[in-house]
């Protein structure tokens, strides 16, 4: 069975996340499974050194004419391609993988920048409907992506995202402490989101929340993350920083994060819409309290381990934003509850499952 496996975002934010470690926990030879790379192969071998045998150039960029011309030509001698994004090449006649991590652009159309991007869904649409099997990361996706793209029961795999324990661990009181005085942060002294900042991660009414909060006596800072990408998220971000208490500290190095989630009072995660969340799970992992939105799969990823909040409900947000940061009891409650819970996620496991899909689809 030859598997051709697109890795061209493998160093995106977010997809790349799951590339890299979907990857990373391949077995290096995995039975009855001839496994190809299409991507960079300086990248793949700088992230993999020879793990694995056989990579195909191809740097077609995302979303364009080119992509769906280069990637089926690429994958030519597999077959099964498996395509870990929405971008799937509608020339592909195969059997076919795909990995929908979210359904945001076919609930919310007025994300989409203009009208070649909805042309694009519409078209990818039709393919996704055709895949052999689609992987969801939540059982909410999976019942997006069956109500709006008419996907059967039988086509989709819901495969849960994992969580690095080893890279995500709490830090030592004096390596946090060193860490955070290169961003003027004090341990305990502030609140973290971590994230993109598009319209959908509701920055505008957490920034309100947070405001609301401060006034019943809060004064840990609203600590933002995430890149500033084009003049709108510009804007945006100065419109949050208006907020007393508020501050963007950008885009923040993949090796700083353990070390912001250990000194955080607690992540804030009061997201519309989401896939599936990786974010809370990295917080629990280094003993950081979390509280997220009631939205999406949020209730599914955390379980009892954190703290649910209307995300529509500015009030109740900032109730809760109090709650967390205040009550020691609880904090001991929801972190003790957070190193339990992330033992059901691993990347180990996902990547199993995933080889598990390719043999089911090898089948069919």
């Amino acid at each position: 069975m030859r598997v051709a496996f697109d890795a061209r975002m493998l160093e995106a934010s977010g997809i790349g996340t799951y590339i890299f470690n979907l990857l990373k926990n391949f077995p290096e030879t995995i039975e009855d499974i001839e496994l190809t790379l299409l991507g960079n192969p300086d990248k793949i071998v700088a992230h993999f050194g020879e793990k694995f045998g056989n990579i195909r150039k191809t740097n077609a960029p995302i979303y364009s004419v080119s992509e769906q011309l280069c990637i089926p030509f690429a994958a030519k001698g597999a077959d099964i391609l498996h395509i870990p994004h929405h971008n799937v090449p509608i020339l592909w006649r195969k059997k076919l993988v795909v990995t929908l991590h979210d359904m945001l652009h076919w609930d919310h159309p007025e994300y989409i920048p203009d009208w070649r991007g909805k042309i694009y869904l519409k078209l990818v649409s039709g393919r996704i409907k055709s895949a052999t099997q689609v992987i969801c990361p939540s059982w909410f996706t999976a019942s997006r992506a069956k109500e709006i793209l008419g996907l059967s029961v039988n086509q989709i795999t819901v495969i849960h995202q994992g969580v690095d324990k080893e890279f995500f661990s709490r830090r030592s009181p004096d390596a946090v402490k060193q860490v955070l005085s290169e961003y003027g942060l004090k341990p305990g002294g502030y609140l973290l989101y971590v994230g993109n900042l598009k319209p959908h991660k509701n920055l505008q009414r957490l920034a309100e929340a947070y405001s609301i909060a401060r006034k019943k006596g809060i004064r840990a800072r609203l600590v933002l993350t995430g890149k500033l990408e084009g003049l709108r998220a510009k804007e945006d971000v100065e419109k949050l920083m208006r907020f007393e208490g508020v501050i963007h500290i950008g885009e923040v190095k993949a090796e700083e994060l353990p070390y912001l989630y250990s000194g955080a009072r607690a992540l804030v995660f009061i997201s519309l819409y989401e896939g599936f969340g990786l974010p809370p799970l990295e917080a629990m992992c280094c003993g950081c309290p979390v509280l997220v939105s009631d939205a999406g799969p949020l209730p599914e990823v955390v379980g009892d381990a954190a703290i649910t909040v209307d995300p529509f409900d500015v009030e109740k947000i900032a109730d809760a934003i109090v709650k967390i940061v205040t009550d020691e009891e609880l904090r001991k409650n929801l972190i003790k509850r957070g190193k339990e819970w992330v033992k059901r996620f691993s990347w180990q496991k996902t990547a199993f499952q995933t080889i598990e899909v390719y043999k089911k689809v090898a089948k069919l």
